[in-house]
């Protein structure tokens, strides 16, 4: 917090005054990265892009943000550190996962409806199935996993769209 009040040239109290308690300020970031930063605020899942390609790119946008010294998705850390312990917590994250299955599953329908993808494809199973590569592709990075690893990941679960 002293960072933040330091770089933000406000006192402790004026910060709080502002936006209330530590938890009310955290709570609006989360609202904020949500309406503003989270991934599916920068996808077109209508365009004519293969599905396969914009799959692709979101995963890569994902492992690059970890590379860039932000640690990748705030709902992962946050569902890790706080969601089990906080219900405001727990609620914003789901929404946003709820958010990213849903910008998925519609990324599948748009390209079935192209023919890139599968008339089969089980597109709710495989939101889901993208849901948690996106995150463990994070954690991946994270770790220091080699890139040609994750790129292997990477081409293995976008081949499911076939």
């Amino acid at each position: 917090m002293s960072d933040l009040t330091k770089a933000m040239k406000l006192s402790k109290s004026s910060l709080y005054e502002t936006f209330g308690s530590k938890h009310d300020l955290f709570i609006k970031a989360l609202k904020r990265f949500h309406k503003a930063n989270a991934i599916y605020n920068f996808v077109d899942v209508d365009s004519n892009v293969d599905a396969s390609a914009k799959v692709k790119r979101i995963y890569e946008l994902s492992v690059a943000s970890v590379g860039s010294g932000h640690g990748g998705c705030i709902y992962a850390r946050c569902s890790l550190e706080f969601s089990n312990k906080d219900e405001l917590v727990f609620k914003q994250v789901a929404k946003g996962v709820g958010r990213l299955e849903t910008m998925f599953y519609s990324i599948i329908e748009t390209g079935k409806l192209n023919g890139d993808v599968s008339s089969t494809a089980d597109s709710t199973v495989l939101s889901k199935t993208f849901v948690a590569t996106f995150y463990g592709l994070q954690v991946m990075a994270n770790a220091g996993a080699d890139v040609s690893h994750i790129n292997s990941v990477i081409l293995h679960s976008i081949g499911d769209l076939k």
